[in-house]
């Protein structure tokens, strides 16, 4: 259990009111909020600076959305962050993830995906483990997704090993 507040409800005045600023945020772009961000909110600026990153990355980044939703789902399974995978499935298949890449995710079998998802997981491979990505493959990155794209490949894999950590750190599971 964690001595933080994980109830919106709960948390200190400045937390609830960005809280529900967020929230709002979100919910304009049909998104829930909550999950790691209830432990973040116990301390409102960070929690404002990550979700500023966060909703760049995920509503105004270059990436397209299966791309980033693909990403998001192998971070969570590469980290275990079991609150991550679930947050996401559903978004995942909204936003038109193939339900056999999905399927690839979660059994981690490689080498059934498919192009582009092949050359991403190949790149994830790489910054899951703290290495270079190399030359061939950032080449291959930026004639797909341009060098934004890359570069966002390999913010969004360190952000949300982030939220891995936060989850596990916070005990933060998925709703029963």
């Amino acid at each position: 259990m964690t001595v933080l507040d994980m109830n919106a409800a709960e948390l200190p005045a400045e937390g609830r009111a960005l809280y529900e600023i967020m929230a709002a945020r979100r919910k304009v772009k049909g998104e829930g909020f909550g999950g790691p961000y209830l432990a973040l909110l116990n301390h409102p600026e960070l929690a404002r600076r990550v979700e500023e990153l966060g909703f760049f990355l995920k509503f105004e980044g270059s990436l397209p959305r299966t791309i980033y939703q693909f990403i998001v789902l192998s971070i969570a399974r590469a980290t275990g962050a079991g609150f991550e995978w679930h947050d996401h499935i559903a978004h995942a298949r909204a936003a038109g993830l193939p339900e056999a890449v999905i399927d690839s995710i979660g059994t981690d079998r490689a080498a059934d995906l498919p192009k582009p998802y092949a050359l991403a997981h190949a790149i994830l491979g790489k910054t899951t483990t703290w290495q270079v990505v190399p030359d061939d493959l950032q080449a291959q990155a930026v004639a797909e997704w341009g060098r934004q794209g890359l570069i966002e490949i390999v913010v969004l894999s360190g952000f949300y090993q982030m939220f891995a950590a936060i989850n596990q750190g916070f005990d933060i599971r998925p709703p029963s």
